[in-house]
């Protein structure tokens, strides 16, 4: 990514420690979307849907689905070390058919750099899931013999662009004057058609003929340089391209004096090939020679950034475009084009004006006159969401490769919110319905209620909602759904959201109790899954039974306790309640905190195929008496 000198690299850590407050124009606001779990994320690729995926360093790809996160699967045979690693991702625009994803990354297997294809499977069509799984048997080698020597230069962005093509950027693999040579595979900027690969893995790459579109410039070539659109590039590490127009915007980064931020532009039936000018040129600079003289028809940078201004390694932004989505920047905004540095941490925009780029004027409230945003140490990738936003992928510091942030930049922008009225913090047995349902209000940017607004409920832990999205708000702007807790009882959160809104709506905090019986051979355990709202140190006295099926159960003003401890046929395990005179089959009574576990030595033929129910009875500091589910269970 960068030169590598000692005395820079020090410098550069030192500056990186103390860069890292986050500054944004007035007005706008960085959220952070995913604060764990991810591992030097690299690159970032929405899906059709919205859901977004995300390769870490070392190969694992995590999804986001708005709200949550969760991991597909790796990416096999990654290499590791330096600048190799899963380096880009791209989703293919048919995801939801196909279920087709494409990666770039340094490959331990051989000696190369690898532009491969894998097939997810589970809900790839399902907005809003993360049940997805990378299918790794599903490989199929797009491109295999991409020049890996160095441990850097390895540069490489996917993107596929709106006349459905998939572009390629890659470094020169620390060689320079190999980038000038066309049939030489470091250095270039690749325009393919993948559409043509069929179904299934292969471990074998197709011909150039195959993937290289008939309308690139070479078209007709057989061989590598039939995919070509552009060369003479030292290490292009983040390029987007832009909806609009299909151009492309590719940071490069320099060697010892300038950073540059280029564009590819797109002739729909007349695509150039560009020669960006390395090592002839570094940026607007004369750099070296390779054999021969310097070629004509040079591609400047649309920018350049002198090194001197701590700009060591460029990153590549988006050309923003609105998307009619809750966070578009405006009208203001619309074809400006973003660019970075990895180091420095400072975003700067450019816009369009008498048919060149300049620097954008400066924004109300950003840092200072030169740059949009700072503190953005580690940005390695970003592009503009299906939202409005710019989402982004962030190292936890400059070359970490552990932890790391999934973030996104957006206006403040006044939004509809969904506001908890009732509900909240209720428990109850496993496996029964909550008695209250979870009822939210839908305001309007003013706090005003909306009638008729649409919201989302969505759920995590063992539990069922009784409504289907979207539930319609009545007249006071309010909606409701209820809950009915699952049979593996424990911790259930119901989180509503309302489109156009707050992402992170509103959430309700629940609790299913629930009595759980385990038996192996001679060992007997018996747990209590219970929470309490008094402060720690918690004590909450327990009343643990079991009995015969089919008694009449105890009707009590916290429901029916089935193990009726008036029956004859039950009988006590633990009691720290005193309705047996405190028996204790431990020993050591039941005093949960608030949940409580035993375990118990018998016989390992005692009461086989004995058939009893459990239930547990409880009183809670704070909330008072309590009972678990009625737990059948065949010993």
């Amino acid at each position: 990514m960068r030169s590598l000198a000692p005395a820079l690299a020090v410098s550069i850590a030192a500056f990186a420690a103390v860069a890292n407050a986050q500054t944004v124009p007035t007005g706008f606001v960085v959220d952070t979307l995913i604060s764990t779990g991810l591992n030097g994320p690299n690159d970032f690729s929405f899906l059709p849907d919205g859901r977004a995926l995300i390769a870490n360093y070392a190969g694992s790809i995590t999804i986001w689905n708005g709200t949550a996160a969760a991991s597909i699967g790796s990416v096999p045979s990654v290499e590791t070390g330096s600048e190799r690693a899963l380096l880009s991702i791209c989703a293919d625009p048919g995801f939801a058919t196909n279920g087709y994803i494409y990666v770039w990354y340094s490959s331990s297997a051989d000696a190369f750099l690898h532009l491969d294809r894998f097939t997810c499977g589970g809900d790839i069509a399902v907005p809003g899931s993360n049940n997805v799984t990378l299918q790794t048997a599903t490989r199929r080698v797009v491109l295999a013999a991409v020049n890996d020597t160095a441990f850097n230069h390895n540069g490489g962005s996917l993107r596929f662009g709106p006349d459905g093509k998939l572009y390629v950027s890659f470094g020169d693999d620390a060689s320079t004057c190999p980038a000038q040579t066309l049939n030489d595979q470091r250095g270039k900027l690749l325009r393919l058609d993948v559409s043509t690969l069929p179904a299934g893995g292969s471990t074998t790459a197709p011909a150039f003929t195959q993937i290289g579109p008939p309308d690139n410039p070479l078209g007709t070539a057989t061989d590598f340089t039939r995919l070509l659109i552009g060369y003479g590039l030292r290490n292009p590490v983040r390029m987007t391209v832009d909806p609009a127009t299909n151009n492309l915007y590719i940071g490069d980064v320099g060697q010892v004096a300038r950073e540059e931020y280029s564009e590819y532009v797109y002739v729909p039936g007349a695509l150039q090939l560009r020669n960006f000018g390395w090592p002839w040129m570094e940026g607007n600079g004369t750099y070296t020679t390779c054999t021969g003289t310097i070629p004509g028809g040079l591609t400047p940078p649309i920018v350049e950034v002198l090194r001197a201004q701590t700009w060591i390694s460029i990153m590549g932004g988006p050309r923003y475009r609105n998307r009619g989505g809750q966070y578009d920047f405006g009208a203001s905004y619309e074809g400006n084009a973003f660019y970075s540095d990895y180091y420095a941490g400072q975003v700067r925009m450019l816009t369009r004006s008498g048919g060149a780029w300049v620097a954008a004027p400066a924004i109300p409230g950003q840092p200072n006159a030169t740059d949009f945003a700072t503190g953005f140490v580690g940005l390695v990738s970003y592009d503009v969401g299906p939202d409005g936003a710019i989402y982004m992928c962030q190292h936890a510091g400059s070359g970490s490769q552990v932890g790391g942030t999934f973030k996104r930049l957006r206006p403040l922008g006044p939004v509809n919110q969904v506001v908890a009225i009732s509900g909240n913090g209720q428990a109850n047995p496993a496996a029964e319905p909550f008695a209250l349902p979870i009822v939210v209000q839908v305001n309007n940017p003013q706090g005003n209620p909306i009638a008729g607004g649409q919201v989302n409920f969505t759920l995590t832990g063992s539990a069922t909602l009784t409504t289907i999205n979207p539930v319609i708000a009545d007249s006071n702007g309010r909606a409701q759904t209820t809950v009915n807790a699952g049979p593996l009882g424990g911790a259930i959160r119901v989180t509503a959201t309302t489109p156009g809104g707050v992402s992170a709506g509103v959430a309700f905090d629940l609790y299913a109790r629930r009595t759980v019986i385990t038996r192996a051979g001679g060992i007997l355990v018996i747990q209590v899954q219970n929470t309490s709202p008094a402060q720690a140190p918690v004590q909450v006295p327990m009343l643990v039974m079991c009995s015969i099926p089919g008694i009449t159960p105890l009707q009590t003003v916290v429901g029916p306790i089935c193990t009726n401890p008036y029956d004859p046929w039950t009988f006590p395990i633990e009691d720290s309640v005193g309705v047996f005179g405190f028996f204790s089959l431990s020993g050591t009574g039941a005093i949960g905190t608030p949940s409580l576990s035993k375990l118990y030595n018998i016989p390992s033929t005692s009461l086989i195929g004995t058939t009893l129910w459990f239930q547990t009875v409880g009183v809670d500091p704070v909330t008072s008496l309590w009972r678990t589910n009625c737990e059948l269970k065949t010993l």
